[in-house]
């Protein structure tokens, strides 16, 4: 027979082997689906990268807007300048959010306070407002006139607030309360997050986020988020060296995509397209291909073959960014650019397996002894408690929670079965063990001899003892008792006072009569 230790180093050594050999098997025979896996997962990574991110920036504008909609000193009063206090809120917002491309606030009676920041627009869009060199601040202000003008000042500064030019634009025409972010937030009454649009000054492509007032004053705040720069973003978190990433919203305008500048710059020049270009626009290539197959489900999947013979896996997404935001992630990759990577993979998943399995061994062989240990110990009590043998002084302890649980139930039985025997007959004792003397209920009829024992005066002597003493004295007599009926064979059925009660020839006859 074998050992413990043999026993389980074995079957954990065949398990693992097993286990390894059925590793390499399903790595050699699924090559071409662990591909596919490989590329679902960058595409899991690519859109948790990308959407994190649009959704964090949509999170933190958003709740900029729901503090300062709030904020006293923007709801309780609808005149506003170019150097109150505003201004400076504006500006610690946008030092801390640099995602954000401006904070406005418009009023119902025509007022409209925005504050930009210039450092991180490019030379066009610069251009466009007409910015100075040194300029990090654009301040524009509108208050209307006692005639109901519209009038707008457009001050430049540096980082430090000082003013660098000053334009006034008597007729400029923008009217906050006729603009689709202050409509649609008005009517709603609540906080909005708009589909992107061009914007009215620079014309870039921005996501408006928006609440109204909630103080004496009619109006609403609002901030911007540039999405010129998101799309080289997407970009590079592309699965693959030629995958593709795209994103745009349930009215299918874009929002990200590989040639984004360029269709939009396409979409400027010819004005019978929309502000912003489209996702069904773009019928070519390997995204029109699978726009051609998308059914239009919030989840959907599957794979193409280009005109080159390249497989390519695609998914589509729905995600809520925000509230009545809704936006789709289209995401193409390369079986071919993840191929290599998994064939390596394989290689090092095997060398891994393999060197695995040798340092193994000794573990288990390790760990299979100390259990062996503890097991053995455990056998050899159960031995002892057979013979009734003294147990032992300490119990079998394991980290193992059943060994230890079963060395302590072993110490506890050894204990209790040991001080049994020393009341009763050891051959009894050995009989209830051994299963050879019955412990049901009930009982048998037989012949047997009984003693009783009794101390001459023994009422007298007690009356007259110290009551220390005569405890000692009486577990002597006793002792002595136990000890001479056993010998005989006697069985101590009880002890009465100062009195003995014992008998033979049960349950084991011991004689016939």
């Amino acid at each position: 027979m074998l050992t413990f230790r043999i026993a389980i180093t074995a079957a954990v050594m065949g398990f693992v082997t097993a286990l390894t050999a059925c590793l390499v098997l399903i790595q050699i025979a699924t090559f071409h689906v662990a591909a596919r896996a490989a590329a679902s997962a960058a595409m899991d990574a690519a859109s948790a990268n990308t959407l994190s991110r649009l959704e964090a920036e949509v999170s933190e504008l958003s709740t900029l807007v729901g503090v300062l909609s709030s904020n006293p000193f923007l709801a309780d009063s609808d005149d506003r300048s170019e150097v109150g206090g505003a201004v400076g809120l504006f500006k610690a917002a946008l030092r801390e959010l640099p995602q954000a491309d401006s904070v406005y606030v418009g009023y119902d009676n025509g007022c409209w306070l925005q504050v930009r920041r210039l450092d991180v627009l490019d030379p066009t869009e610069r251009q466009k407002l007409g910015a100075p060199a040194g300029a990090v601040y654009n301040v524009n202000l509108v208050r209307p006139t006692s005639g109901g003008a519209l009038p707008m000042r457009r001050i430049f500064e540096d980082e430090h607030g000082n003013k660098i030019e000053q334009l006034d634009l008597w007729d400029y025409g923008y009217d906050a309360r006729t603009r689709g972010w202050y409509r649609d937030t008005m009517r709603a009454d609540r906080a909005l997050v708009s589909s992107p649009y061009a914007s009215f000054s620079i014309g870039t492509p921005m996501i408006t986020l928006s609440a109204p007032l909630r103080g004496q004053v009619r109006g609403v705040i609002a901030t911007d988020l540039k999405l010129d720069k998101f799309s080289d973003w997407v970009h590079a978190q592309r699965p693959g060296e030629h995958g593709t990433a795209v994103i745009f919203d349930s009215f299918g305008v874009l929002i990200a995509h590989p040639e984004f500048a360029r269709l939009v710059d396409y979409a400027r020049a010819h004005p019978s397209h929309p502000q912003l270009p489209e996702i069904g626009e773009i019928r070519s290539g390997r995204v029109g291909a699978v726009m051609q197959r998308w059914d239009g489900s919030d989840h959907y999947e599957g794979s193409i073959h280009d005109e080159n013979g390249r497989d390519y896996l695609f998914r589509f997404r729905k995600f809520s960014l925000a509230d009545k935001l809704n936006v789709y992630s289209l995401l193409i990759a390369a079986e071919n650019d993840f191929a290599k990577n998994v064939r390596d993979l394989q290689i090092k998943g095997i060398i891994i397996a393999l060197i695995a399995g040798v340092c193994f061994a000794p573990a288990v062989w390790i760990f299979g002894g100390r259990m062996s240990t503890s097991l053995k110990r455990i056998t050899a009590q159960a031995g002892r408690l057979r013979t009734l043998a003294a147990p032992d002084d300490l119990p079998v302890t394991s980290r193992v929670t059943e060994i230890d649980e079963l060395g302590g139930t072993m110490a506890v039985a050894q204990r209790s079965i040991w001080s049994f025997a020393r009341f009763v007959p050891r051959d009894i004792v050995q009989g209830i063990v051994d299963g050879s003397i019955s412990t049901e209920l009930g009982g048998v009829r037989q012949e047997v001899t009984i003693l009783f024992t009794d101390v001459t005066n023994f009422t007298g002597i007690a009356e007259a003892a110290d009551p220390d003493s005569l405890m000692h004295q009486t577990s002597r007599h006793f002792a002595a008792l136990t000890e001479a009926f056993h010998a005989e064979g006697g069985t101590v059925d009880k002890f009465i006072g100062d009195s003995v009660m014992v008998f033979w020839n049960a349950p084991h006859l011991q004689y016939s009569i």
